[in-house]
């Protein structure tokens, strides 16, 4: 529902505050708060005794947030019924005032021990109008920073050690917010796909994960001031995205991990697309890796698509290349791209870089890339020398921090800064390979069983739907205002791509089609 508080207009949504705006410029883009655990978690919730009085310029709030555990409980052999365990238990109150003023405030209690990363608020900022803008971080003993959100993003927290912060938006408008009961800093949520800047509690300095004990309590109140009115228009081109003619790109598509044979309706329907490549995924360190490598050939060869490879390597990587450029020469398969990785590192190691001129005399007509089959921060933040490599790769999904279908669209905005950033970061044109809805991997697991994400995990019932489309299409359109060269999106069938298993299409292939 939308409220009003002064000149400011908010969209509130099942407990957190969204899309604080004044005179069509977003002010905020989500205040919220959350209880993450030990493996940074988020645990689910649930809102009770809801009462909300809504006014002209003015309104007020308060629920109970019950932060639970899913399970189920097993009565007898044959019964199942599903249960939430409640873990902790928020008071909540938000008001906002007929001046502008918005005050967020929740106290907690732990109702079982617990292992947290983070118990409190989280404020994100949107990008457009925002980025480069100067902001006033006020630390403690009335100490204050100078400073401006960044236009790139940023490999490290920009925003540290927050008791307030003032900024201005490229409308002219002046804000600031204010904390209790934590220390807050400030991370660029575009490494991870999110379009925005985020300010959260406690220090990442600190030590974590914090025991918490039944009974354990925790208070934090956030308040938003209007300090100067926006205007009705940008003031400012700084903050400010250049609108940009749309830019073709080369478009591809990966092999599906859920069948080895196509439909024949599927391979006329793909056909009909008209894309550049068809990727796959070897490792050459498997038994069976050429095998995979003849079967995904077959398909690529029925698509009349060239190949993108994604090759991972081990230690041995100078035999595994050696028998890679064997097969593919004693063949002659077609390939466009190859895509270097490691088993063992985030981002291509240095001295798969130093193979590239070797491989460029060995396969004179293949694109080779370096980068990340991960996150964008994983480029940002193990930087290498690009080398002789003809081009950047990272993978993309909107979903590490969050999951409801208004975040999904407002983080198709991301592309824009990640290919821009990488761009300006290695001087190298960029692939986007490949975009998906939800991750394929984890790469921040701490049990390295943990690594590899189930199929069922990896798939997003609304990858089938209409919201698929509309959200894909969004993707599309932001990048269509880079400079990519080349992206690679979804798989073929099943679960995870644009047609069903027996081909019937998904409205993304679709949105693909048009």
């Amino acid at each position: 529902m939308y409220l009003q508080a002064g000149s400011l207009h908010i969209f509130y949504e099942k407990g957190f505050l969204r899309q604080i705006k004044q005179n069509d410029t977003e002010v905020i883009r989500m205040i919220y708060f959350a209880l993450r655990d030990h493996n940074w978690g988020t645990l689910d919730r649930r809102i009770e005794n809801e009462v909300i009085e809504s006014y002209e310029n003015h309104f007020s709030i308060s629920y109970t947030c019950l932060n639970i555990i899913e399970h189920q409980e097993v009565f007898g052999e044959d019964t199942n019924h599903d249960g939430a365990e409640a873990i902790f238990e928020w008071r909540v109150k938000i008001t906002g005032d007929r001046d502008g003023k918005i005050t967020f405030e929740i106290q907690g209690k732990a109702v079982q021990d617990v292992r947290r990363n983070r118990a409190g608020f989280c404020i994100l900022h949107p990008i457009e109008g925002v980025a480069t803008q100067p902001i006033t971080i006020i630390h403690d003993a009335d100490s204050d920073t100078e400073t401006y959100f960044p236009r790139y993003i940023a490999a490290n927290d920009p925003f540290l050690n927050i008791r307030a912060m003032r900024w201005q938006t490229a409308s002219g408008g002046v804000y600031q917010l204010d904390f209790e009961g934590d220390i807050f800093q400030t991370e660029d949520q575009r490494n991870w796909g999110d379009a925005s800047y985020k300010t959260f509690c406690t220090p990442l300095s600190l030590p974590f994960p914090v025991q918490l004990y039944k009974g354990d309590s925790v208070w934090q109140r956030v308040m938003l001031s209007v300090l100067s009115a926006s205007a009705t228009t940008l003031i400012s081109d700084k903050g400010k995205v250049e609108s940009k003619e749309p830019k073709s790109f080369a478009l591809g598509i990966a092999a599906s991990v859920e069948t080895e044979t196509l439909p024949e309706k599927a391979i006329d329907l793909l056909k009909s697309l008209n894309l550049s490549h068809y990727r796959i995924d070897l490792n050459p360190s498997l038994d069976n890796w050429i095998t995979d490598f003849s079967n995904h050939c077959e398909n690529a060869a029925l698509l009349n698509l060239p190949l993108e490879i994604a090759l991972s390597l081990d230690n041995e990587y100078e035999k595994q290349l050696a028998d890679f450029i064997g097969v593919c020469q004693q063949n002659r398969f077609r390939i466009v791209n190859l895509l270097l990785f490691s088993n063992h590192s985030l981002t291509t190691p240095q001295e798969l870089i130093d193979q590239i001129p070797h491989l460029k005399s060995q396969l004179p007509n293949v694109k080779i890339g370096i980068g990340t089959n991960y996150n964008f921060t994983e480029l940002n933040r193990n930087r290498f020398e690009a080398g002789d490599t003809d081009f950047i790769t990272f993978s993309y999904h909107p979903q590490v921090h969050a999951f409801d279908d208004l975040s999904l669209i407002e983080n198709t905005e991301t592309l824009r800064y990640q290919v821009e950033s990488a761009e300006k970061l290695y001087q190298k044109p960029v692939h986007v390979s490949f975009i998906t809805l939800r991750q394929r991997a984890n790469p921040y697991a701490t049990n390295a069983a943990n690594f590899s994400v189930p199929i069922d995990r990896q798939a997003d019932g609304r990858q089938k739907t209409e919201f698929g489309a509309t959200w894909l299409n969004g993707v599309l359109e932001y990048l269509a205002t880079t400079n990519v060269a080349s992206v690679t999106i979804f798989r073929t069938v099943g679960e995870l791509g644009l047609l069903s298993l027996v081909g019937e299409p998904y409205p993304i292939f679709e949105c693909l089609r048009h």
